[in-house]
């Protein structure tokens, strides 16, 4: 402890007593700006990964005994993703690797191939999961960083995320008033004919626009005596368009996770200051209540006059996607059986999805993830990956609980804890439907809001820090 005293003090020395803050601001916007998409060939990550691996280095040489133990849980976490996702790629000798349950494919290809002998990894696609670990480094950087940002200075960070909401929300309106012109897209392979904002996929847009909700109500618990009418009615707007987005998406996730949303965005708001509440306390309910349907009402009409609700529309229908994604969690989950207790290896899902494949599912088309984050990395991690998850889920829970008993308190990390729960929840729920944790900006924000449900646990003295 002793000796990297002097090592933090010259780091600062170079870069200022809020250097971590600035590093997590950069790596937060840059992850927004160029890691909207969860392909791993997109051209920008050429700058966004090597960014996050600088990131991570100042990250870790900044790190104290006391950051460690006091955000232990979500270090815990994040590093067992890594160690896993490395334990996948380490060469095994042929009479384990080739004994491993599902890799009878693999045995026989070697063997006509005349490659026997050669050591593999677990993983039978080794090069997607040496691009799941890469990918791993951008959240695991925001952690880092986010554990070493002072209490009283998260509220910047929440404000950085708070203007690249904005941004996708301003991009997405732009998106749709130019007709869907492709110049509007940031990336190629995109769902052009759709809002998307600053994300290549539109589920991804709404799932955004979803923990925008609860993040504008923490912004108006947060609201100076002073101008608290204008931020009110600005935040009550802000309400209203991401509702708009979300239905212009077309996205159903969206339609039903906006509830969860608002939800979480009235908790956060009944959790304020008494200070600032109403006298009428018995009815605080009916206020936000009123406000809910009229942004939902607002909403709808907005979206079917410009003729935008294609969410509407898609409650009513089904589509040859839609069922296929439903097979394609039943294809999986009975693949299950054949690679337990190790998994398949992280990132092999594309390439396993092809070899079980039913012929009535082949078509030009691809499936590149099961649309089911909890099944996939089921599949691709094993027992191994159950656990974590488990673990992931009950450190959820355990935070979530401490935040709720506790949400009467005056204290503003409280209330951002409890967005950081909404967020998590929310990202966590869309993922049974779809993959949003492996775009970059996603996981970062999820990186980030385990630390803040994590932060009100911390006591003071541990948490502390210069700045």
């Amino acid at each position: 402890m002793a000796r990297r005293e002097p090592r933090i003090a010259r780091l600062r020395g170079v870069l200022g007593d809020n250097w971590q803050l600035a590093t997590l601001c950069v790596l937060l916007g840059a992850a927004f700006l160029l890691g909207g998409g969860s392909r791993g060939d997109i051209l920008s990550l050429m700058i966004l990964r090597p960014l996050a691996v600088v990131c991570l280095g100042l990250g870790l040489l900044g790190m104290t005994r006391r950051d460690w133990r006091a955000f232990r849980v979500p270090l815990a976490i994040m590093g067992a993703i890594l160690a896993l996702i490395l334990l996948h790629l380490i060469p095994l000798p042929p009479f384990i690797w080739t004994n491993l349950p599902g890799r009878e494919i693999v045995v026989r290809a070697s063997e006509l191939a005349g490659l026997e002998g050669i050591w593999r990894p677990i993983s039978m696609v080794p090069y997607r999961g040496w691009n799941a670990f890469y990918a791993m480094l951008v959240p695991a950087a925001a952690m880092v960083l986010a554990v070493q940002v002072a209490p009283q200075r998260q509220k910047i960070v929440l404000y950085v995320v708070l203007g690249a909401m904005v941004l996708a929300a301003f991009l997405g309106i732009a998106q749709a008033g130019s007709g869907y012109n492709p110049a509007t897209y940031p990336y190629r392979l995109s769902n052009f004919g759709s809002p998307v904002g600053l994300f290549s996929n539109r589920n991804h847009f709404s799932a955004l626009m979803c923990i925008a909700i609860p993040a504008l109500a923490l912004i108006a618990t947060r609201a100076p005596a002073s101008n608290r009418m204008l931020v009110h009615a600005l935040c009550a707007g802000g309400v209203m368009l991401a509702v708009f987005m979300i239905l212009a998406t077309g996205s159903r996730a969206g339609l039903v996770l906006s509830g969860v949303g608002f939800l979480t965005a009235w908790l956060i708001w009944s959790a304020r200051p008494a200070r600032v509440k109403r006298r009428q306390v018995g009815r605080t309910w009916i206020v936000p209540a009123v406000a809910v349907a009229f942004f939902v009402v607002v909403g709808a009409c907005l979206a079917i006059i410009f003729d935008r609700a294609e969410a509407l529309d898609r409650i009513s229908t089904s589509s040859v996607a839609e069922e296929n994604r439903v097979q394609t969690w039943q294809v999986t989950a009975e693949s299950l059986p054949d690679y337990m207790p190790v998994g398949s290896g992280i990132g092999s899902f594309k390439e396993l999805f092809q070899i079980h494949e039913p012929s009535s599912m082949l078509g030009f088309a691809y499936w590149n993830h099961a649309h089911n984050d909890w099944l996939e990395w089921l599949l691709e991690g094993g027992v191994p990956a159950l656990i974590l998850m488990l673990f992931a889920v009950w450190a959820f829970a355990r935070s979530a609980l401490y935040l709720w008993r506790h949400r009467r308190s005056d204290s503003s990390g409280i209330r951002l804890g409890m967005f950081g729960g909404a967020a998590i929840l929310i990202l966590g729920l869309w993922s049974f439907v779809d993959y949003p944790l492996r775009v970059p900006s996603m996981a970062c924000l999820a990186a980030i809001a385990a630390v803040w449900m994590t932060a009100p646990r911390v006591s003071k003295p541990s948490f502390a820090r210069n700045g």
